[in-house]
């Protein structure tokens, strides 16, 4: 028993039949990396098919880490916080960052580095030989990324979870004994062999035990965001009409290609010099935005006294100009004694 939830029943009660449609969308997205990036061709992969921030024409493709981060939703969420989860990243300012295994090499040797470990690691997984990803230092730098890598080229192996902490509290849930400071792709292997001693579980795939695990027993706090529709709600009746919720900054571009909140006030400073808008605070905000999870709750508001509805995300892919999908819209209107509350990064 978990928060009030029996683990047993809610697994029984679990409806398996509406992963479906995302599993076939993760397997999708999964077959995209490995045609994209297959295995074969890591040992010789280019620095600027992997890293974020180079600018890479569109006919390139997505680099690897743009792929992983934001192109494949349904494989397991690796969005939001620093790009540093990276390893390296190519900053806008023009300087490479670095984690610190690699600090003081030049670019093309640090990424010639990260990749023999990447390719290691690979290897060691091919083979069997899961204790060897322990000895990898430097992937120890982007545990998320190189979980998410593992799990998508072998997904026989590892569940599409890869946050630490997750992982470590779903271990616990399963009545095995969790361990701090070990990789995540470690912690992540000890939570598939337990999955496969429940016999609830029997026959369940990878998708399907993270979705049951993440709805019943999520580690995440669901964030109350207070968005407005536009200055005084003026695009409410076509976000209500096309369920969505929308902010505004449509010149700010694709929100994803900005690393930091550092970077997106430069960009906001940019378009508005003397204005408010481009506070670091907004910036921040506008980033939260875009790293909204399915299950977030919102509300809609006009001005200060009113609330237009309220949803729940549903599907937290950024569509354009900077929209989200939302369900279960429930049109309510507070008076002024309401205190709205400002939208909180996770």
């Amino acid at each position: 028993m978990t928060n009030g939830v029996d683990l047993r029943t809610a697994a029984a009660e679990f409806d398996r039949t509406a992963v479906a449609d995302v599993e076939s969308a993760a397997e999708d997205e999964r077959k995209q990396v490995l045609s994209q990036f297959p295995l074969e061709e890591w040992a010789e992969l280019p620095l600027e098919r992997y890293a974020l921030g180079q600018g890479a024409p569109p006919e390139s493709g997505p680099t690897y880490c743009r792929l992983m981060e934001f192109g494949t939703p349904h494989l397991g969420s690796i969005k939001g916080g620093s790009a540093a989860k990276h390893i390296m990243y190519h900053h806008n300012s023009g300087e490479w960052r670095l984690a610190a295994p690699l600090r003081g090499m030049d670019p093309q040797e640090a990424w010639a580095k990260l990749r023999g470990q990447f390719v290691r690691a690979f290897d060691a997984v091919g083979a069997g030989d899961f204790e060897a990803l322990d000895d990898l230092e430097v992937l120890w730098c982007g545990q998320t990324l190189v979980t998410k890598s593992l799990a998508t080229y072998f997904p026989q192996h590892f569940l599409p979870i890869y946050a630490a902490e997750h992982l470590r509290t779903f271990v616990t849930l399963l009545g095995g004994e969790a361990q701090a400071g070990v990789p995540a792709s470690r912690t992540n292997r000890q939570l598939r062999e337990l999955v496969r001693t429940r016999e609830e579980f029997e026959g369940w795939t990878g998708q399907e035990v993270m979705r049951f695990l993440y709805k019943h027993f999520n580690p995440r706090q669901r964030t109350i965001w207070k968005i407005a529709p536009g200055e005084r709600g003026r695009l409410w009746e076509e976000c209500r009409d096309g369920g969505f919720i929308c902010v505004g900054w449509e010149e700010l571009g694709d929100l994803g290609q900005y690393q930091s909140d550092t970077e997106l006030k430069q960009a906001l400073d940019a378009h508005w010099p003397r204005s408010s808008g481009g506070s670091l605070t907004l910036a921040r905000r506008l980033l939260a935005f875009r790293d909204l999870e399915a299950g977030d709750r919102v509300v809609a508001n006009r001005g200060m006294d009113e609330v237009l509805a309220t949803g729940r995300v549903d599907d937290p892919r950024v569509r354009a100009r900077h929209r989200r999908a939302h369900r279960s819209l429930c049109p309510r209107t507070y008076r002024p004694c309401w205190t709205p509350w400002s939208a909180r990064g996770r």
